[in-house]
């Protein structure tokens, strides 16, 4: 069974993913008749692009150190 920790950051690692979908393929899409709506769900997508590269990064450091289990 995978280690608590490490199931920790790969769930958030998915769940940032989806909702970068979810910015890129709905959110600002439907969103482009308010201004403040737009900047928003940019902001969003970018803070979470950072996250994901943050979660891949310590899942990386975890394999790398063998403990990744």
């Amino acid at each position: 069974m995978m280690k608590d920790w490490n199931h920790d950051l790969v769930h958030a690692l998915s769940e940032k993913n989806d909702a970068l979908w979810r910015y890129k393929n709905h959110y600002k899409k439907v969103s482009k008749g308010c201004k403040h709506c737009s900047i928003l769900w940019l902001t969003l997508e970018r803070d979470d692009e950072k996250h994901v590269k943050m979660l891949a990064l310590e899942i990386k450091r975890h394999i790398a150190e063998e403990r990744f289990d």
